[in-house]
């Protein structure tokens, strides 16, 4: 299976709620963040959930920036439990992984926000982050979290909006507002919900509308 499959099944499906058992070899729990941990190909795949529950959609909400000294105002709520995480993930350091371990990081939706940031800590904490893979990520941070990105942290995001009329599709990708930006120039998916929903923007929000779209 292709990294982009790959990650799409892992963080559309396999992550969200009862978690695919074996999917994952260790899932991890800081506050409303559920992180999972998979080996494919000599690659470790770090998995995001997306929001499941009020205090998902509370870290969701709360777009009050924090000040990161290098990567500049990030989304509170996506970040605020990223640097327990990465203290529980690097505890693995010779058991599971190492910090030349090739890692990709991934989720959908509020997990894309939290995996992006979460990438980029470790990438500063000397791990060997390759590739962000984001479906249907909100915007995480202000621009010099993008800037900083595009120089260290290779990555795709992808978005779910008809081909004819982009405006009706996916609006979670396009928030929070300015001064928020996106993580990467977006990828374009066009995977219709059915019947009547079509007409629902956030019905193109689906995780399984972008796992079928990465199998394209």
């Amino acid at each position: 299976m292709k990294p982009i499959q790959q990650a799409a099944q892992l963080a559309c499906h396999d992550i969200y709620d009862p978690v695919t058992p074996k999917a994952f070899g260790k899932i991890y729990r800081v506050g409303e963040t559920v992180c999972g941990t998979a080996f494919v190909d000599d690659q470790l795949f770090i998995v995001n959930q997306g929001t499941e529950n009020r205090a998902g959609w509370e870290a969701d909400a709360d777009i009050v920036p924090i000040l990161h000294p290098v990567l500049g105002n990030l989304h509170a709520g996506f970040f605020r439990n990223m640097p327990a995480l990465v203290k529980l993930l690097t505890t693995g350091i010779g058991v599971g992984f190492s910090s030349k371990t090739p890692i990709i990081v991934t989720g959908h939706s509020k997990g894309a926000g939290e995996a992006i940031l979460l990438g980029a800590c470790l990438k500063l904490a000397g791990f060997n982050v390759v590739q962000a893979i984001l479906f249907a990520c909100p915007r995480p941070g202000y621009q010099r979290l993008a800037d900083w990105l595009n120089e260290n942290l290779p990555g795709m995001s992808f978005r779910n909006a008809p081909a004819d009329f982009p405006a009706l599709g996916d609006p979670v990708p396009l928030v929070p507002i300015d001064p928020y930006v996106d993580p990467y120039p977006h990828a374009m998916i066009d995977v219709a919900p059915d019947g009547m929903q079509v007409m629902d923007p956030i019905a193109w929000h689906g995780a399984e509308l972008y796992l079928q779209g990465a199998g394209r």
